[in-house]
């Protein structure tokens, strides 16, 4: 029973820490730190963004956003990272824009994913509706 305290406390201190990585604006939102990466070995940002996302979706479905951008010598990719709650069901709305400069960027339509969850070093939003791939990294532009 003390080792089940522990561990409650233990993971409520992680989300708490998690979600404080993240800024909150009068809505409640939080606005979790950014990641940039290149072009070529730039980075900008580590894996805080990511973990606050995982945090503010296993924390009771908190808002919460971030943006992961990847850049190259003439393109620029960027995923935008909402939670928020559809009814009873948490998701993580993505939306992904690809530009080739100095054209306009290409939006994609939005997608709804319905599990966030760490897998090795990486955070992965799955279970994403339309398009493909079905998982998407939260720290990784693929």
């Amino acid at each position: 029973m003390r080792m089940l305290r522990l561990l409650a406390l233990t993971t409520a201190l992680v989300c708490t820490a998690a979600l404080a990585a993240g800024t909150a604006d009068a809505s409640s939102t939080v606005h979790c730190q950014p990641r940039s990466i290149g072009p070529g070995s730039l980075l900008k940002g580590g894996k805080q963004g990511a973990a606050c996302i995982l945090a503010a979706f296993r924390n009771g479905c908190r808002p919460a956003e971030y943006v992961l951008s990847s850049f190259g010598i003439d393109t620029a990719a960027t995923e935008n990272f909402r939670v928020e709650k559809n009814g009873a069901r948490c998701g993580v709305v993505v939306i992904t824009s690809f530009r080739v400069l100095p054209q306009v960027a290409k939006v994609f339509p939005p997608r709804t994913c319905t599990r966030v969850r760490k897998i090795g070093a990486d955070v992965v939003a799955d279970r994403c509706t339309a398009g493909t791939p079905t998982a998407i990294s939260l720290t990784d532009l693929r």
